[in-house]
């Protein structure tokens, strides 16, 4: 029997594959200082790319640290039989609850659904105080420096009980916070390499209205349910230089087609047309619900140069950020 997959169901009704003999005697409810947090849907060869970067690299810088981490990947459409391969090939991280694959069970149209089904799903398996968010489209590439600078940030996000870092994009490799917000054309943080937030945001998103209907921005959103509670406990974090995010940071040695799988198979999004102007961003922007649409006293509207970035409106800036001395 070790070794072998079984199907089941985890206290919220949604099934789990997991390999038995150590991990379903334990619990099916683990304990972690970080949960790491995927959706992922279309893209089987960067879903697996990127678990064995985390195997190889990431999970054991964090272990370097003194931190515990879970894995959850939240897959849409993937066949069983790549869930099982998964299984097979990551089998001690499926053992031990390093990693936990959870499976849609109905389909989604709305970004804002899937991330409130996925981190309702990591609830009912993990308990956590940082949740890091990836997209599968990412790459971990070990070095000893920013694996350090790993170390450094999440230690401090704990420690400090900060509620929001996003994680820049850029190969800058010197571990620097900055604003969360500047106060010159202010633009809502969203995804970039990561975004890390608490437990305790989470579970203020898991509460706030209409999230679920989001065709596009429940990134910012996030960063929003954050920050204006504590501008004080979130910071734009740099140096994290090896974690590329392919949709974004494109890698010379591995090809990506960003119309495949993700946000894009999600809205429907085939590769450039002429009349999308904002690729496969477009059809949410343009008839989708935004943050602006859930979140109107924070977010600007389309009369605003800024709405397709997530702009902030002025006024809540300047309520939230302490006057210049």
């Amino acid at each position: 029997m070790t070794g072998a997959l079984t199907k089941g169901h985890c206290r919220d009704g949604s099934p789990v594959v997991w390999s038995p003999p150590r991990f379903a005697r334990i619990s099916l409810v683990i304990a972690r200082d970080v949960a790491i947090l995927i959706c992922s849907r279309g893209r089987e060869e960067d879903l697996s790319r990127l678990i064995g970067d985390l195997e190889r690299g990431y999970l054991p810088a964090l272990a370097a640290a003194g931190l515990s981490a879970s894995v959850l990947v939240y897959g849409q459409g993937y066949p069983l039989a790549f869930q099982e391969e998964l299984g097979r090939r990551f089998a001690p991280m499926v053992e031990d609850g390093r990693l936990l694959i959870v499976a849609a069970e109905r389909s989604h149209s709305r970004i804002g659904d899937v991330v409130r089904t996925m981190v309702m799903a990591a609830h009912a398996r993990l308990t956590y105080r940082l949740a890091m968010l990836m997209d599968d489209d990412s790459v971990y590439v070990p070095d000893r420096h920013i694996d350090e600078n790993l170390r450094q940030a999440a230690r401090r996000f704990l420690a400090e009980n900060h509620r929001c870092y996003s994680i820049k994009l850029g190969a800058e490799r010197t571990l620097r916070y900055s604003r969360f917000i500047e106060p010159e054309g202010p633009i809502m943080p969203f995804k970039e390499k990561m975004m890390w937030v608490s437990r305790a945001v989470l579970d203020e998103v898991l509460e706030t209205p209409r999230f679920e209907e989001l065709s596009i921005g429940e990134d910012a959103v996030m960063a929003a349910v954050a920050w204006l509670k504590e501008p004080e406990a979130c910071f734009s974090v740099y140096g994290l230089a090896t974690f590329l995010h392919l949709g974004y940071e494109p890698a010379p040695d591995l090809a990506h087609d960003d119309s495949k799988g993700g946000y894009a198979e999600l809205m429907g999004y085939s590769g450039p047309d002429p009349a999308l102007v904002h690729g496969k961003y477009d059809k949410a922007l343009r008839t989708g619900v935004t943050p602006h649409h859930i979140m109107p006293d924070v977010f600007v509207g389309p009369e605003h140069e800024h709405f397709i970035y997530n702009g902030v409106r002025q006024e809540v800036v300047e309520r939230r950020l302490p006057a210049p001395s």
